[in-house]
C-alpha cells in the first residue's frame, strides 16, 4: 500500500512531528476528539462491494503504512484516537513508522492535538505485538494461579514490561487489565482473561497491574464495567444479560472496580455491552422498534450514577467496540454514539468501520449527528466540554513528547533494543512455569511423567502446530521418541501402539473473536468450527486405550481448565497451563514459554507450583457447542 506524500518513506524529523496547537475547538472538533477508530484494513483502490452475493467479499488489506486517505481523515477531522490490531503490526521498525505517521497526521490538524494510540495487549489469549520479537506473557488466569505463592509480583512485573514495549513503539493507551470476575464457567469471552473467580484476588492483581502500567507511562484501562464475568454469551455475537442481585453485584462484579479505582486511579475504564437489570432497568428503542433493556454502555445510571458518582471515578470512560453485535445489532452507529455520550462515555471506540474510500462519509455523518444532538439539547454542551477536557488531560499525561521528538532512526533503534531484552523472555518463562497447576491432585507415582526409562511418547492435539511445538520442547529435555497424533486416527494409533505415555493437549473451548481482533474474524472462526463433543470423545477413547495397556496418561487444559472434569478419572496427571500460544523462533521452529514450562514439568519429580484460581468441579463443567481449530500455535 502506498503512503501519503509527505508521510511515506523518508525519515521524519522532530519538527515534522511537533503539533501547531490551537485548543479553541469548534463543535465538530470536540466531537471528533471523543472518537477512536480502527484502521485494521483499508482498500484505497477498491470500491465497496454491492450488497448481496458480491458483498460478502470483505476488504482484508491490512494497514501497515498510512495511506493518504486515512492521513487526511485524521488531519481534517481532528480525530482523537486510533486503535491498532495485530494485522497492523509486523515488526518493531514498521510499528514505529506507522505510529509516527499517525502522530504526524494529527500534528497537521487544525488543533494539532496528538492522538491516543491504543492497543489490546492483555497477555495470554489477547496479545497483539509480534511474539517473535516482543516477549509475550501468559494471561491473567495464569497470573492468578501464582497469587498464593507470589502475590502480585507477576501482575506488576509483566505490566511493567508490556508498558516498556508499548511506549517504545509509540503506543500510549493499553486496553488492559481485565477486572471481570470469572464466576461463570460457561463464559465464552472472558474465561482465562480473568485473574480469578475471587473478587479480592482480581482487585489486588488489577491494582498492581494498573499501577505498573501507569508508573511506566502507559495509560491503563480497566474493563469491562460493570463486570462481564457472569455471562454465557459473547458480546461480539450477542447481548449478554447478568442476573445478579444488587448485593451480589456489589460483592462480586463491582468490588474490583471500586478497589482498583481507589488504589490505582486507572486512566481509563471500558464499558461492557451487557444488560444488568439489578443496576439499571431503563429501556431504549432498538432498530426494530422494540423496547429493550439498556446495555451498560448506553446506561447513564451505570456509567454516570454508579461509576462516576458512587465510585468517584475521575478518569476517562471509553466504550468497548461499538461495532460488536451487542450494540450494532440493536442501534445505528449514530444512535449508539449519541446514547453512550448521553450515558457519560468520554470516548466512543470503533463506532464506524472505515474500509473503503466511500466509507469516509460515515465519519462525517456520525460527527454531524452528534453535533445536531448537541445543538438540539439531546446532549449537554457543558458535559461535552468536561468530557473533552478529560480526554485532553489524558493526552497531556500519557502522550510521550520525548518519543515524538526523536529522529525516526533513533526511535526505531530504541524500540528494537527494548523488545530484544533477554530479561523480558526470562520473565515470560518464569511466569509460564510458576503458573502451571495441577487441576486435580496427581498420583505421586506418576511423577515424573517422563523419565530415563520412557522410550516413546504420543501427543494428541487438535492441530499439528500445537503438537509440533510440544514435541520440539520435549526434545530439549528427553531422548524419548515423540509421535504426533491427528485426532481422526488417534484412537486406532493409541490402541495399537506400545508408547509409554499419552499426552492429550486440549485447546477447547472456542477461540473467540477478541483473541484474533474483532468482529471481522467471526467468518474465519466459523470456518474452523468442529464439533467439540466429537473431539472430546476422541480424547476420552484415546485415554481409555492408553490406560488399558498401562501407559501413563496426561491431560493438559491449555485454554480453559473447567473442561478437565470430563477426564478426571481417565488421566494420571491433569495440568492447566492457561496458555497455548507459540511462535516461529530464531531457529525457524515453533516455540513458546508455555511449551518449555510443560516439558520441564513433565520430567520433574516435583508437582507444579500453581494453585487453581477458579473452582473446577462437575457442577462447573464447561459446556460448549463448538471448538475451533487452526494452524496457529
Amino acid at each position: 500500500m502506498s503512503i501519503a506524500s509527505g508521510i511515506a518513506g523518508c525519515e521524519k524529523t522532530s519538527a515534522e512531528l511537533t503539533p501547531h496547537t490551537d485548543h479553541k475547538l469548534d463543535l465538530r472538533q470536540k466531537v471528533a476528539q471523543k472518537l477512536m477508530l480502527d484502521i485494521r484494513y483499508f482498500c484505497p483502490d477498491v470500491q465497496r462491494p454491492m450488497a448481496g452475493k458480491e458483498g460478502n467479499r470483505q476488504c482484508d488489506n491490512p494497514v501497515t503504512e498510512l495511506p493518504s486517505e486515512l492521513a487526511s481523515m485524521i488531519r481534517d477531522t481532528d480525530l482523537g484516537g486510533i486503535i491498532l490490531f495485530a494485522d497492523n503490526l509486523e515488526h518493531s521498525a514498521q510499528i514505529v513508522r506507522l505510529n509516527r505517521a499517525l502522530q504526524q497526521a494529527a500534528a497537521q490538524s487544525r488543533s494539532g492535538l496528538p492522538l491516543l494510540i491504543g492497543i489490546d495487549q492483555e497477555g495470554g489469549r489477547v496479545n497483539r505485538l509480534p511474539r517473535d520479537e516482543a516477549a509475550a506473557f501468559a494471561g491473567n488466569m495464569a497470573i492468578g494461579a501464582t497469587y498464593a505463592r507470589e502475590g502480585d509480583r507477576f501482575a506488576s512485573a509483566t505490566a511493567e514490561v508490556m508498558a516498556d514495549q508499548l511506549r517504545a513503539l509509540g503506543f500510549n493507551v493499553n486496553f488492559a487489565p481485565t477486572l471481570d470476575v470469572n464466576s461463570n464457567p460457561d463464559n465464552p469471552v472472558i474465561n482465562v482473561r480473568s485473574y480469578s473467580e475471587n473478587p479480592q484476588v482480581v482487585a489486588d492483581l488489577g491494582s498492581a497491574s494498573v499501577a505498573a502500567f501507569q508508573r511506566r507511562g502507559v495509560a491503563a484501562t480497566v474493563k469491562h464495567f460493570p463486570g462481564h464475568g457472569d455471562t454465557s454469551v459473547d458480546s461480539h455475537t450477542g447481548l449478554p444479560r447478568v442476573e445478579r442481585s444488587m448485593d451480589r453485584a456489589r460483592a462480586v462484579d463491582l468490588l474490583p472496580f471500586q478497589q482498583v479505582i481507589h488504589n490505582a486511579q486507572p486512566a481509563l475504564t471500558m464499558t461492557a455491552h451487557i444488560q444488568y437489570p439489578a443496576l439499571d432497568t431503563k429501556t431504549l428503542t432498538s432498530l426494530s422498534g422494540e423496547q429493550m433493556l439498556a446495555p451498560a454502555t448506553l446506561s447513564r445510571k451505570i456509567l454516570t450514577g454508579i461509576l462516576r458518582e458512587q465510585m468517584g471515578y475521575q478518569g476517562v470512560i471509553v466504550t468497548d467496540s461499538l461495532n460488536m453485535a451487542g450494540i450494532s445489532d440493536y442501534f445505528t452507529p449514530e444512535e449508539a454514539v449519541v446514547n453512550t455520550f448521553a450515558a457519560g462515555a468520554d470516548i466512543a471506540l470503533m463506532p464506524v468501520k472505515i474500509r473503503y474510500p466511500e466509507d469516509l462519509v460515515q465519519l462525517d455523518r456520525l460527527i454531524g449527528r452528534v453535533v445536531s444532538a448537541l445543538q438540539a439539547g439531546e446532549l449537554s454542551l457543558d458535559e461535552l466540554d468536561t468530557s473533552v477536557a478529560r480526554v485532553q488531560r489524558l493526552k497531556q499525561v500519557y502522550v510521550d513528547k520525548q518519543w515524538a521528538q526523536l529522529e525516526e532512526a533513533e526511535a526505531v533503534d530504541g524500540a528494537a533494543k527494548v523488545l530484544a531484552s533477554a530479561e523480558h523472555r526470562a520473565l515470560a518463562d518464569s511466569l509460564a512455569s510458576a503458573a502451571l497447576t495441577h487441576i486435580f491432585e496427581p498420583r505421586l507415582s506418576a511423577l515424573p511423567v517422563i523419565d530415563a526409562k520412557t522410550q516413546r511418547v504420543q501427543i494428541l492435539a487438535p492441530n499439528r502446530a500445537i503438537g509440533k511445538a510440544f514435541s520440539i520442547a520435549l526434545a530439549g529435555v528427553s531422548d524419548a521418541e515423540v509421535s504426533l497424533l491427528a485426532p481422526k486416527q488417534a484412537v486406532t494409533e493409541v490402541a495399537r501402539s506400545n508408547a509409554d505415555t499419552l499426552i492429550v493437549a486440549s485447546i477447547v473451548p472456542a477461540e473467540s473473536a477478541v483473541e484474533l481482533g474483532g468482529m471481522e474474524d467471526l467468518p474465519a472462526l466459523q470456518e474452523r468450527t468442529i464439533d467439540s463433543e466429537a473431539l472430546y470423545d476422541i480424547y476420552r477413547r484415546s485415554l481409555q486405550a492408553a490406560n488399558a495397556r498401562g501407559a501413563k496418561t496426561v491431560f493438559i487444559s491449555m485454554r480453559s481448565p473447567y473442561e478437565a472434569t470430563r477426564f478426571e478419572t481417565l488421566a494420571d496427571v491433569h495440568l492447566a497451563s492457561f496458555d497455548y500460544k507459540a511462535y516461529i523462533g530464531p531457529n525457524q521452529s515453533l516455540e513458546g514459554p508455555i511449551y518449555r514450562a510443560l516439558a520441564n514439568a513433565l520430567v520433574s519429580t516435583e508437582p507444579a507450583s500453581g494453585q487453581m484460581p477458579v473452582t473446577v468441579s462437575v457442577t462447573s463443567r464447561l459446556h460448549t457447542d463448538n471448538a475451533y481449530t487452526s494452524d496457529e500455535g
